[in-house]
Formats: structure tokens, C-alpha cells, sequence
């Protein structure tokens, strides 16, 4: 069945496996089965709508409600939240269950929940086992690491997004087991590489992609166990490490000449259409180790799933995303909750069984509306309830959410814990203040951040002219304008790597690398080569060479 997206107007496809899915993941209560219906949006706006609900990488400073203590958190001072640190938020001196209420069925459902949702405790960051990490959030048994936005088992690492099993890598987006590394981008195994996207089991290279157990190459695309490699050229072992020298440590006036001469290399060979490994039947990009996966990002040991990203071990689910380490079972358009099965419309939800509409609920089951909750069951609006009654009011609940328009759909913008600005909808889906306002979304306002020190105005081109006295100066981007500092654990990188100080503020990097990866959309054009149809996403109308993976894999390997 074709659909119109009510957000955006466009037509996407509703297939009969997806109204199966819909039906399979529907709940049971008191013995009447309560579908779930189709989506009103499209898979691009429902993947924005669960966005809106995540903040990655905006601190702020303000106190506890409960202690006062200061705090490190998500939530901006203005925000009209009840914020806990995390050892309160976990505490057995405050029951969730005293900010339960009954259902009003006069009003909508949604904006009950809302406001529960403003008077019951949030935990300031969303991190566990972080030693020496207080700079991290959404992260998971990590040491000595800062500005890890989404990441786990983590040590030694700076400024990453969807960072696991790394050691000592600074500026990373979508890393797996990476050790020394610089700049990577959807990159694993690698060690000693500097600026590479796309590749796997590297060693000891400087500005590659789609290289695969290489090793000592400098500019290279698309090779595959190739050593002493400049632009694709083999050179000898003698001559490889004369130009190495001559290049010496670099600076940015060396990366630029060699990033101008790699894009130029380029367009003259061919581009794999997807990067989907050890995997069946599967669409999308960044797969791993799974099967019959559609329209799946940054994926892997994932299995029957549609419209998944940045998900490991995610199980029959659609339209998730960030369900790491865990992954879902049996669930349907959910953001940050993991480790559980049939969970319908969450955030934040971990290890939690039948659970819907609900955030920020921990090792339960069977809620409804909930907020806050921990090891509770059979519970709407965090009123505890038998489990008799709890089936007959869920159902009740959800014929009125049928009634209101609200069964089937995402929270809307109006639940989301932060302005769009700060949520990870701007990282994928940009949009000005005056374009965001006109959604009806809102807009957080950036106060800039003081820093003490004296300015620096010009940064040695060569990290060898850089000491540690710059740790003391405030540095200004040059794309933005706005202020940032060097840290000594990231000094002593760049002079172990040989790379010279960034010019601009951890985000603006940040955001550069997702610019440098293609769309998370998926496309169906031709083999470059045998033109037969292909699922890429590789838009049609760019220039790119771009082969299907068994012209691919016989042109490279």
C-alpha cells in the first residue's frame, strides 16, 4: 500500500511484511489483540521524530534537585526538569511509583504523560563504568576518555560518536576495535591510521578509504592487502619510505595537498555500492555479520530487522535506533532503549519486557506511560496496578489513544527533552532556527562558553613548535568562531601520531566527518560496469564510479 508522509508529503510503501510485523509486535490485553497500524510518516521522518528525543553531545552546568550538588548534564539550567546525579537517581530513598496518577480520559493520553514526565527525577547523564570520563554520555565501561558521544569498553579515547573497543583515538565516527587512530570514520581493526573512512584490518596509513589489510599506504582507494602504496601506485619498500620522509610530520598544508590529489584519484576508480559484510540479504550501510536486514545502518549480528542504525544484536525490530549493546527483540520505533523484547514506542528504556509509551524505565515490564521507573511491573502513569487491572486499563487506554490519534505513532516533538538544535536530529537532519520554529520544534539559544587563558593567534604549523603551554590558551575555530582549549592527554596525542593541532572545535570536526559519509538513504541505481540494478546509497545523479558487489569484488580482489 502506498502511503503519504503527513510531515513532509512524500510517498513511501507499505509492504504486506510490514503490516505482518505490525500485527506480530501488536499486544494482548485481557485476551483482545490491539493492533498497531500503519505509520502516518516515512521512514526518514520517523527516524528524525526518535532523534529529537536524543542528546548526544551538549553539556551543561547546573545542580542537583535533590543534593544541589553541581552537575555535568544534558539538561540546560532552563529546562524545567527535576535532574538527579546518577548515584541519587539510582537511590532506594525515592519511589517512582509516589508520582503515579490516574488516567484522565477527557484529555489526551500523551499530554498526561508529559506532564508526569516533568515532575519525575532524570538522571543528569546516561553513562556506566565511566573512571576518569565525566565528559561522556551514553557510554559504557569507559577509561580516560572525553567527549565520547555514544560508545562502550573504551580507553584513552577523544571526541567520538558510535565508538566501541578502541583504544587511543581521537575523532572517530562509527569505530569498532581501533587502536591509534586519527580521524577514522566507519573503520575497524585499524592501527596507526590517520584520516580513513571505510576500511578494515589497516595498518600504518595516512589518508585511505575502502582499503582492506593494507598496510604503509598513503592515499590509496580501493586496495586490498597492498603494502608501500602511494595514490594507488606500488612503489618499492625503499621508495615508499623515502617519500614518507619527505612528507615528514604533517600539517594542514600538507593534508590539503594530499586530500586534493586523493579526491582526484577518486573519480577514476570504482566505489563499492554498499559496504555490507559477512551479511544476507541485507540493504544499507555499515553491515556486519547479519541477514535479511532492510534499509539498516551501522548494523551488525542483526536479523530481520527494518530501519535499524547504530544497533548491534537487534532481533525482528523495526525503526530503532542507538539500541546499543544490546539490541531489541520483537520491538517497533524505539530510541536509546536496548536489552529487552516487545518494547513499542520508548526511550531510554533498558532491559525492559511490554513496555510502551514510556522513558527512562529500567529493568521492568509491563508499563504503560511511564517515567522514571525501576524494577516495576504493571504499572500506566507509574500508578501501580494487578496485573488483572493493568490488562483491562491498557486496553482501555489505548482505545482512547486510538480515539485521540496518538496509538501508533512516535511521542511527538512536544514530549522531547531537548530543543531540536540539541538533539542529534540537527547531526542528520539540519535545520535553521527560523526553519525549526516554523515546524513548531523548538530552539535552544547557545550562551557561549567562558574560558579563561590567554588567546592564541596563531598555532605552529608543525606539532614539533607545539608545547605544553598551549594547554593554557584558548584557541578560536575557523569556521565558527567559537572558543575551545587543548587538553594535555590530547597534546601528547598528536605528538605521539605526528599530527598537527585542529583548527577548529571538537564539534565542528564532528560534523565534518558526517558530511563526509553518503546519506543514510538508499537508492536503486546501476552497476557502473554490468548495469545491472543495484541498491546503493549513492544517489543516481552523483558522479562516483559505482560497481555492484560481484563486479566490485572482482575488479578489487
Amino acid at each position: 500500500m502506498e502511503q503519504t508522509c503527513i510531515q513532509c508529503q512524500a510517498p513511501f510503501a507499505i509492504t504486506d511484511d510490514d503490516l505482518a510485523f505490525y500485527k506480530s509486535v501488536s499486544p494482548t490485553f485481557a485476551g483482545k489483540l490491539y493492533e498497531v497500524p500503519p505509520p502516518k510518516m516515512c521512514p526518514d521522518c520517523r527516524f528524525q521524530r526518535r532523534l529529537m528525543f536524543r542528546n548526544d553531545r551538549n553539556f551543561y552546568h547546573r545542580n542537583s534537585d535533590k543534593s544541589g550538588k553541581r552537575l555535568v548534564t544534558i539538561y540546560s539550567p532552563d529546562k524545567p526538569y527535576v535532574v538527579y546525579d546518577k548515584e541519587e537517581w539510582w537511590a532506594d530513598d525515592w519511589d517512582a511509583t509516589s508520582y503515579g496518577r490516574d488516567v484522565d480520559f477527557s484529555r489526551p493520553f500523551l499530554e498526561q504523560f508529559q506532564e508526569l514526565r516533568l515532575q519525575t527525577p532524570r538522571c543528569f547523564l546516561f553513562t556506566s563504568n565511566a573512571e576518569n570520563s565525566y565528559y561522556t554520555n551514553h557510554a559504557l565501561n569507559v577509561k580516560n576518555c572525553h567527549l565520547i558521544w555514544g560508545g562502550g569498553m573504551d580507553e584513552d579515547c577523544l571526541f567520538g560518536n558510535f565508538v566501541t573497543f578502541c583504544t587511543n583515538m581521537v575523532d572517530g565516527l562509527s569505530m569498532f576495535s581501533n587502536q591509534w587512530s586519527y580521524e577514522g570514520i566507519a573503520s575497524q581493526n585499524c592501527y596507526n591510521c590517520i584520516h580513513f573512512h571505510n576500511c578494515r584490518d589497516c595498518t600504518d596509513c595516512i589518508m585511505v578509504e575502502d582499503c582492506t589489510s593494507c598496510q604503509n599506504c598513503i592515499g590509496c582507494f580501493g586496495l586490498n592487502r597492498r603494502q608501500y602504496c602511494l595514490f594507488n601506485e606500488q612503489l618499492s619498500e625503499q621508495e615508499w619510505k623515502q617519500r614518507r620522509a619527505e612528507l615528514g610530520s604533517l600539517t594542514h598544508n600538507t593534508i590539503a595537498l594530499l586530500k586534493n590529489k586523493f579526491d582526484a584519484l577518486k573519480t577514476q576508480v570504482p566505489h563499492r555500492a554498499s559496504h555490507i559484510y559477512a551479511s544476507e540479504n541485507c540493504t544499507g550501510d555499515s553491515i556486519y555479520n547479519s541477514r535479511d536486514c532492510t534499509n539498516c545502518f551501522d548494523i551488525n549480528d542483526c536479523d530481520q530487522c527494518k530501519h535499524v542504525s547504530f544497533t548491534p544484536k537487534g532481533i525482528t525490530t523495526h525503526d530503532a535506533c542507538f539500541t546499543a549493546p544490546e539490541g531489541l527483540e520483537m520491538s517497533y520505533n524505539v530510541c536509546s532503549s536496548l536489552g529487552g523484547q516487545r518494547m513499542l514506542f520508548t526511550f531510554l528504556a533498558y532491559y525492559c519486557n511490554d513496555t510502551y509509551y514510556s522513558q527512562e524505565c529500567h529493568r521492568c515490564s509491563n508499563l504503560f506511560g511511564c517515567s522514571s521507573m525501576r524494577n516495576n511491573q504493571y504499572c500506566i502513569l507509574n500508578k501501580q496496578y494487578t496485573q488483572e487491572e493493568y490488562e483491562v486499563m491498557a486496553g482501555k487506554v489505548i482505545d482512547h489513544m486510538r480515539e485521540t490519534g496518538e496509538w501508533g505513532e512516535y511521542f511527538t516533538p512536544r514530549e522531547a527533552p531537548i530543543c531540536y538544535n540539541e538533539s542529534n536530529a540537527q547531526d542528520y537532519f539540519p535545520l535553521t532556527k527560523e526553519d525549526a520554529l516554523a515546524k513548531g520544534f523548538s530552539w535552544h539559544d547557545e550562551v557561549p562558553v567562558e574560558m579563561t587563558g590567554e588567546a592564541l593567534a596563531n598555532i605552529p604549523e608543525k606539532i614539533e613548535n607545539v608545547d605544553k603551554t598551549i594547554c593554557d590558551r584558548v584557541l578560536t575555530c575557523k569556521d565558527t568562531g567559537k572558543k575551545y582549549k587543548i587538553i594535555p592527554q590530547e597534546l601528547a596525542f598528536y605528538k605521539q601520531m605526528g599530527i598537527p593541532i585542529p583548527l577548529k572545535t571538537p564539534v565542528a570536526r564532528h560534523l565534518d566527518r558526517l558530511k563526509l559519509r553518503c546519506p543514510r538513504k538508499i537508492w536503486e541505481r546501476p552497476c557502473s560496469k554490468c548495469q545491472k540494478p543495484m541498491y546503493t546509497n549513492y544517489h543516481p545523479s552523483r558522479p562516483e564510479i559505482v560497481y555492484c558487489e560481484e563486479c566490485y569484488l572482482a575488479e578489487v580482489y
